[in-house]
Order: structure tokens, then sequence, then C-alpha cells
């Protein structure tokens, strides 16, 4: 049966390894609405283990007042975030961000906006004093202009290697921007392979048996297996699975659009083979837009889709049972290597409170806070520690196994004008068991190349 997204648990407060807070200017003052509440906080932990110099709460600061008194302790800066989440994501950030309000007593507030209006508040704003001190939930192919501007800070400064060593190769990637981190890792999202356990009991093996099974179940208005084929975001597996690439990278990891491959023999091999699974196995459907796919498998009448996690709600609705995988491996043992989006938590290089800022980034990236943004709100963690944290909710886990070899898309401004030249593309290719793949492909890079 489709695994239902877990219940949101109690959130501890874990120990994590905290940068040393140093002589930073205070923040301003924090308005009531969205705060998580403060209270008592324990003394702090540096990157080193070591304790930290913040007094908790209640513990007089050195020195005293003019006449001898001792003076009150006051409050700790607050922190401002700006966050995409809304719904239950945003229910586990308050919590997240009550948590580390707590021990370290800190305010922290909350402000939920679209994603267009943080870039673009942030680019105003950030150097005026006037924005958030970290922005939550950003997907990693939208930052990059931020950092261009300079509004992000150099997370390099506070990620611990143990956390980076948490994460999938591409997830630890996914924020790098020539050369510098500026986000950590949160969580992932992409296509998998989702089967109906009814009619396909046990999950294909292999690329080929799965196009046996598909074969054997097509007929009569049914359908095997199908992809928005029409849709570069899916057909890039095929297309890099194959042994075609979007962007090389440079000595450092850094994608390099200067070595485009759309057009390699890997490309052309990959997107061959999409245009077979439709002219010669005969397995897409005429219609394979999204739409009319995700209505074949809400209705039992397709077996098996590469499809994301925003498929699953109207699939549960349907009671349609399904067990999620990675798409089955080439005869030669080649991984699927899909796409995938990452997102995660920038830090405003502006903020008066970068340290507190940094440590609360950290706070909501280890492992327990992603296990619990998994059970809360049906995410995906980017840590394979925090995904084997889930491994109860077949759904979730699912997609965290297929996502393992997929690769983050490419963050860097070239990227934008690589989707509408490839959808133009494979809507040609498409169109006829004549079409010339390679040709197709030479004239959509030869586009990307010279836009």
């Amino acid at each position: 049966m489709v695994a239902a997204c877990s219940l949101a648990l109690g959130v501890a407060a874990p120990a994590v390894a905290l940068a040393q807070p140093g002589a930073q200017p205070p923040a301003g003052d924090q308005t009531s609405s969205g705060q998580a509440s403060s209270g008592q906080a324990p003394s702090g932990e540096t990157s080193s283990g070591t304790s930290s110099d913040l007094p908790s709460a209640g513990q007089a600061p050195s020195g005293g007042s003019p006449s001898g008194h001792v003076q009150a302790a006051q409050p700790a800066p607050g922190l401002q975030v700006w966050t995409t989440y809304q719904g239950a994501a945003l229910a586990w950030l308050k919590g997240q961000a009550a948590a580390y309000g707590q021990q370290f007593d800190k305010q922290v507030e909350i402000t939920s906006m679209k994603l267009g209006d943080i870039k673009q508040r942030a680019l105003v704003e950030a150097d005026k004093g006037k924005a958030a001190d970290l922005f939550v939930g950003v997907p990693h192919d939208q930052f990059s202009a931020l950092a261009d501007a300079g509004v992000l800070a150099d997370m390099g400064n506070y990620a611990t290697g143990r956390y980076l060593a948490s994460l999938s190769a591409q997830a630890a990637r996914a924020f790098r921007y020539q050369g510098t981190l500026y986000g950590l890792p949160l969580s992932v999202q992409g296509p998998a392979l989702i089967v109906n356990s009814d009619l396909v009991p046990t999950v294909p093996s292999t690329y080929a048996q799965l196009k046996k099974v598909a074969a054997s179940l097509t007929g009569g208005g049914q359908y095997g297996f199908a992809v928005d084929a029409g849709n570069f975001y899916y057909a890039y597996g095929w297309l890099r699975t194959f042994g075609g690439y979007v962007f090389g990278t440079d000595a450092q990891g850094n994608a390099d659009p200067t070595d485009l491959g759309l057009a390699s023999a890997g490309s052309v091999a990959g997107l061959e083979e999409l245009k077979a699974l439709r002219f010669q196995d005969g397995l897409l459907p005429p219609d394979s837009s999204y739409a009319a796919l995700r209505k074949l498998f809400v209705t039992g009448k397709l077996a098996m889709i590469y499809d994301g996690p925003w498929a699953i709600p109207a699939i549960a609705r349907a009671k349609i049972p399904v067990v999620v995988a990675p798409m089955p491996p080439l005869a030669d043992g080649t991984p699927w290597h899909g796409l995938m989006n990452v997102d995660g938590v920038l830090v405003n290089h502006y903020s008066t409170d970068r340290v507190g800022a940094a440590n609360l980034a950290k706070w909501l990236t280890q492992v327990d806070a992603q296990a619990a943004l998994a059970r809360q709100a049906g995410s995906i963690p980017a840590s394979p520690q925090a995904l084997a944290r889930v491994h109860s909710d077949a759904i979730i886990h699912g997609f965290g196994e297929a996502l393992q070899d997929a690769v983050a898309i490419p963050n860097v401004p070239a990227m934008g004008t690589v989707w509408g030249p490839m959808d133009d593309a494979l809507g040609s290719i498409l169109a006829s068991p004549g079409s010339d793949v390679k040709a197709i492909l030479a004239r959509a890079a030869a586009t990307i190349g010279n836009p």
C-alpha cells in the first residue's frame, strides 16, 4: 500500500558542534510575529567541541554597574529567517527554531514568502541591513544571482567535515558555486520508478527487464511503462545514463558551461533509446504528456511510471498500491542517473550575527533535524544517515534510495538557456520514427551555445 507520511514527532535539542561566537554587532530588534520562544540556554559548544563563552540566561555578564550592583542579563540578539516553507514544513521549522532558541537564548522570527520575493528582497535589502539572517528552503539552482551579488556568506567557514561527509556526493556539491560553498543541503527531490504493485509484484532488476515486463503489459489501452519523454527534466535520465551530459566540470568540480555535452555520442545514444521506447518498442502512449500519463496511472491503466514525489498525493487518493524504487541499472551495471533538486539553508553575508545564523543553519541541517522534517512533512533527507532513520516510510525511503545516484541540476546561470531548446529538440525527436537525433541535438547545442 502507499505509505502514509509520518506524523510529527517531538523535536529534541540534539547536540551539534557549533561555531565559536565572535564579537558580532547585535542584531536589530525583532517583532513578536512568528517568533520562536527563547528560553534558558546551556553553554554552547564550539566547532572544536569546547565550551563557548556565551553566558546562559540569567548569568551576569562580566563587570557590573557603576554602583557595583550586578546587572541583569540582556536577551541574546534575535535572528530573522525567510523561508519558502508552508504547512507541515513551516511547522517543523518553527519547532526547530524554538528548540534552538531555548538552548541558545535567541529569539527566531520566521516569515514565509515566495521564493521570488526572497530573492528580490535579499538582492535589494541585504546590503542595507534589512534582509533576513537566514534563507531556508532555497533550491540549489536558484541562488547563483544572490552569490554573484555578494549577498551570501561562505559556509565553508562553518560546515564541518562530518556534516559534509554525511551527504551524498551530489548533494554535497549542489550548493558549491565557483569554488565556494554557499548553502547547507537539507532535502532532495527528483524522479524514481513508481510501480503499481498489483500489476508488477516484483520490481524489474535491470533496464532490459523493465522493458520486457512493460511490453508484456502493453496493449488494449493498457501500458507497462511511461515517462513524460518530451520534458527534458525527465529525459535527462536517458541522456546521462547512456553516457551524455549537459555541462562538463573543471578541476574543482564546478560546472563548465563552455564544455557543452548535449550533442556528444552518449547524449545521442541516450535519446536514441528514448525515441526507441516510442517507435521501436511501442511502449509510450501516443499522448505522453504529464497530465495524460498521470491519469493513466491513477486509473490503473499504467503499470510503471518515471515520476517524482509530487505525484504521490494523487496516487494515494486513488488508492493505487505502489512501490518506489530506483530506475534499474543497465545490463553492464551502470546505475541510473536522473536529475534532482536540492533545497538548503543559506546565510546572509550582511547578517549582524553571522555566527548565530550559521549555527542555526547547522542545527536545521543535522541528521536528527532532517529526519524530523521527513517524518513531519514527507521530505526526502539529503543525508543518507537521516534517510536510514525513516526507512519505515517506504515512499520516502524509496525516493531517497533512487536519488543516491542522481545528478543535481547544474546551478550555473547558463542552465537557464538549456531547458527550452532541449524541450524543443525532444519534441522533434519524438515527432516521427525518421527523426535524426544527432542532427537535432547538434542544432539544439548550437542554439544553447550561441543564445
